[in-house]
């Protein structure tokens, strides 16, 4: 990972957990000031924090749910009082979930609360801060929750427009248009 400016400001959802942790302490090396997020665990939150702060780094710790908008909203306004927020790595999820056979109507409302209102809540209010701040440069990335059973989480990112630029490569182009013998 680059190295990040240090004045930048990353809040990491979910910063609480061990994939969320990992994340805040890469961050972290990398220079940036990390916020660590939890839902209703602060003090685990606290020690990832206690972490990056003995490594050298910045971190805070919060607690809030992000299901909730109101709260969330209050949050950050706090938060988005000492700067902009560059970063924000939309990483909180609910463990509690099934497969949809066994799902109740609850669970998935749960899981629907955390995973997309969430993100609203947390992404939409970040927007315009983040658009006025000195760099406009946007990635998005989202990792899918892997089961034990899988090998490994599938990622997906995206970046500014492809080399492509919208076209096919020459190669795929002749390939596409040639009769198949």
């Amino acid at each position: 990972m680059a190295d990040i400016d240090n004045k930048r400001r990353a809040l990491v959802t979910g910063g609480s957990g061990d994939l969320g942790g990992a994340i805040c302490r890469r961050l972290a090396a990398a220079g940036a000031q990390v916020i660590v997020h939890a839902n209703g665990n602060l003090a685990r939150a606290q020690a990832v924090a206690a972490e990056i702060a003995a490594a050298g780094g910045s971190a805070q710790a919060v607690a809030f749910d992000v299901a909730d908008g109101e709260a969330t909203a209050a949050a950050l306004d706090g938060l988005l009082a000492d700067g902009p927020i560059q970063i924000v790595v939309n990483n909180a999820g609910v463990h509690d979930d099934a497969p949809m056979a066994g799902m109740d109507a609850a669970r998935w409302r749960r899981v629907i609360d955390v995973s997309l209102h969430g993100f609203f809540h947390v992404t939409q209010p970040l927007l315009l801060p983040m658009a006025s701040s000195a760099s406009r440069r946007w990635r998005r990335c989202s990792a899918t929750v892997a089961r034990p059973t899988t090998r490994r989480p599938r990622r997906r990112c995206t970046a500014p427009r492809s080399r492509w630029r919208g076209r096919w490569p020459a190669a795929a182009s002749a390939s596409m248009s040639s009769p198949r013998a």
